[in-house]
């Protein structure tokens, strides 16, 4: 059975190698010091399963090159005070919106793993199944409706040189419904890490 094309962005799956399996969250308090408005905080809609980046002056934003920027891991939804003094919880939060008290919660080991969708059918060429490979993820537009995120992997094969991801296996089944996914099917998932995390910048090239 095919795979369904419904891409969430990276899902948590495990703690890479032999550790324990904490799928523990970092929460970062986005203004500690001073009531500053989401809007300046956070200019672009992040959606749960989106890897983020952080900059210098505590911009968070979804980290759409991969390759060149280090994330800092894989966004798990965010808490903040809304204009009406509400305190709110959601798995997506809208670029610009007017709130303090910010705070974001993200899955921040580098030795995490998550599912990916690859956004085509694999090939055998492409050759994610031989080896360990790099691969790149593609920014897509989520849903505020599930607050779900659309990254998905490039189907079209790995690269040798830096990625944004570490391709580790292929899975065997889809994680959304369950069903088996089989080699030549369309969308299969991937477990994979994030290659290039500002804790753990993997800049050499793949050897296998």
């Amino acid at each position: 059975m095919a795979s369904v094309n419904a891409p969430r962005g990276l899902q948590i799956a495990k703690k890479n190698g032999d550790g324990s399996n904490s799928t523990g969250i970092r929460t970062i308090d986005l203004n500690p010091c001073s009531p500053l408005v989401a809007s300046a905080l956070v200019p672009s809609d992040i959606f749960t399963g989106d890897p983020i980046i952080i900059e210098p002056a505590g911009t968070v934003k979804p980290c759409a090159d991969g390759v060149s920027i280090k994330s800092a891991g894989v966004f798990q939804g965010c808490s903040f005070v809304n204009a009406s003094g509400e305190q709110k919880f959601a798995r997506s939060i809208t670029g610009g919106v007017t709130a303090t008290d910010v705070k974001i919660h993200i899955a921040s080991d580098p030795d995490q793993t998550f599912f990916i969708q690859a956004d085509a059918t694999v090939t055998a060429a492409a050759g994610f199944g031989v080896g360990i490979k790099n691969g790149v993820y593609i920014g897509g537009t989520g849903s505020h409706k599930t607050g779900q995120s659309a990254y998905v992997l490039d189907a079209s094969g790995p690269i040798e040189s830096i990625g944004n991801l570490r391709v580790i296996r292929r899975a065997p089944w889809d994680t959304g419904t369950g069903a088996s996914i089989g080699v030549t099917d369309q969308y299969p998932w991937y477990e994979v890490r994030i290659a290039n995390h500002v804790d753990n910048y993997i800049t050499a090239t793949v050897t296998g």
